[in-house]
């Protein structure tokens, strides 16, 4: 195998192990990226009511992102294997509920509660393969590295995913469409729960007093410096998934807004591989918020410019910062996790994403509404750049600061 200092990402793939966990977990993690789409024509089509299917999108999403914590506390207290078994076959046939339900046409009410019940128990596929990552690469270097790989192939699959659900509405019905995710996160889900790294995930010692396993995440101010530059990337992409069709209404509309959203993804995923491929010095918050910075100053630039491609340019210079801000905060939480508390130091990383996100959106809407694109853009952006000195100011007031440089402790 190469040296770290000449390590590529084949390297990473050719590691005992990787390619059925990390395939598994990627076949699994696909449903994610497919099931939204069908999910709201399939309520929609089923009860004739697009208020009720929006409804349903957002009880699926609301109560996959508050319950993620919770879920990851399951996993570290019980084990993974265990819980994500579980997780997975109510996910998945709740799904397959929902598809049947819509093709025979059931109440609204029971949609609902199916789409309410498939979130609440979305099993965590993606921040328990980051968990396994730590036990997969043998050195820090290799850990970063696959992890920037993870961010990125989870990119495209953000970008492709939506695509293909839309290819597959064109010639099939919605509800046909939702047993797509459903087979793909039980096939997946399940290849993955059966794999001995996954296995490795033994429950908590019971044995381990409760001071020693450690105190919540959120009362250590180090964790919350490295979970603050992560909300602001939420904020920024909730932020301009509201603005752009905006700023773009006169310069093509949804099909330019559609391409220079794409554009952004692709930088992000582009910036991944960069970060990946390169040796980082600094601490973890150091780089966030130098990345969280940049992601910032760029985004801001959407009120400045106008026309598609200028937009389209800002957005794809903006997105290269995006998925390193991840990755960082990902090999970060590795850390901050210590043994106790892995799956829900990930699990936060995705959750603070989530939570940025949806603020993003809602005071964008808000904020055009009222003052209109540009401004809502650069008000944004600026409270955001409070919430990156905050992150700046915790990491000095706080001792023991981990870096994600060579110097990474094993996992």
């Amino acid at each position: 195998m190469s040296s770290i200092r000449t390590a590529r990402y084949l390297d990473v793939l050719a590691l005992p192990h990787v390619p059925l966990t990390f395939g598994s977990a990627l076949v699994g993690r696909s449903a994610y990226a497919l099931v939204l789409l069908p999910l709201l024509y399939a309520v929609s089509e089923a009860t004739g009511s697009i208020a009720l299917a929006g409804v349903a999108v957002a009880v699926y999403g609301a109560t996959a992102s508050l319950l993620a914590p919770l879920r990851a506390w399951f996993i570290d207290r019980h084990g993974a294997r265990r819980v994500l078994a579980i997780l997975v076959l109510v996910f998945g046939g709740a799904i397959a509920g929902l598809a049947v339900a819509s093709l025979t046409a059931a109440p609204g009410a029971l949609l609902i509660t199916l789409a309410g019940l498939a979130g609440a128990f979305a099993p965590p596929l993606g921040p328990t393969m980051r968990v396994a990552w730590g036990r997969l690469t043998p050195d820090g270097e290799l850990l970063r590295k696959a992890l920037s790989l993870d961010a990125v192939i989870e990119e495209l699959l953000y970008l492709a995913g939506p695509a293909a659900a839309g290819l597959a509405l064109a010639v099939i019905a919605p509800g046909t469409a939702l047993l797509v995710p459903a087979g793909f996160v039980l096939i997946g889900g399940l290849l993955f729960v059966s794999t001995s790294t996954v296995g490795s995930m033994a429950p908590q010692d019971r044995s381990v007093p409760r001071q020693d396993r450690g105190r919540s995440l959120l009362l250590d101010a180090r964790f919350v410096a490295i979970l603050l530059p992560v909300l602001v990337a939420g904020a920024v992409s909730g932020t301009i998934s509201v603005a752009v069709p905006v700023v773009l209404a006169e310069y093509g509309g949804a099909a330019a807004a559609g391409i220079a959203l794409g554009l952004f993804a692709g930088g992000s995923a582009l910036g991944g591989l960069l970060y990946g491929a390169l040796s980082v010095p600094g601490s973890a918050v150091r780089q966030l918020v130098a990345l969280a910075g940049a992601l910032l100053v760029s985004a801001s630039l959407i009120a400045a410019v106008s026309g598609f491609l200028a937009v389209s340019v800002v957005l794809a210079v903006a997105g290269l910062f995006f998925s390193p801000i991840m990755i960082v905060s990902y090999v970060a939480a590795h850390t901050a996790g210590g043994r106790y508390q892995q799956n829900a130091a990930t699990t936060w990383v995705n959750t603070g994403h989530n939570i940025g996100a949806a603020a993003g959106s809602a005071i964008a809407g808000v904020l055009i509404e009222a003052a209109g694109a540009p401004t809502a853009v650069v008000g944004i952006c600026a409270a955001a750049a409070v919430v990156v000195l905050v992150a700046a100011t915790l990491a000095r007031l706080t001792p023991g600061e981990s870096s994600t440089g060579d110097d990474s402790p094993r996992t």
